[in-house]
Order: C-alpha cells, then sequence, then structure tokens
C-alpha cells in the first residue's frame, strides 16, 4: 500500500520507465488497455487493435 505523495510519485516514475522501456507494441496494448472502460474479452480486444491497425498480433506479447 502506498503511504505518502511520495511513495505515489516514485511509483509513477517507476512505471512510466518500465512503459518507456516496452516495445511499441506494447505500449500500444498498454494505451488500448488504459482507455477500455468495461470488461472484455480477446475477440473485442482484437476487434480494437484491428481498429487501429495492428492487424497480426500473438497473445505470446502478454508472457
Amino acid at each position: 500500500m502506498i503511504d505518502s505523495l511520495a511513495d505515489t510519485a516514485r511509483l509513477r516514475e517507476l512505471l512510466a520507465n518500465d512503459y518507456r522501456k516496452l516495445p511499441a507494441l506494447k505500449q500500444k496494448i498498454v494505451q488500448l488497455f488504459s482507455v477500455i472502460n468495461e470488461p472484455g474479452n480477446r475477440t473485442s480486444f482484437m476487434a480494437c487493435l484491428n481498429q487501429i491497425g495492428i492487424k497480426d498480433v500473438s497473445w505470446g506479447v502478454f508472457l
């Protein structure tokens, strides 16, 4: 559990650094998940990826 604003800022910094290290495809996936506001499944998620131009995704990218 985060106890202070300093801890929150540090966590945000660490997460942002990790995000910047991701390959472009994984960054797009994180962006997509960040705006989905309801439960989803692989089919609907793949439809979203196809809509933004990502046509061939192996689910191995999540491993």
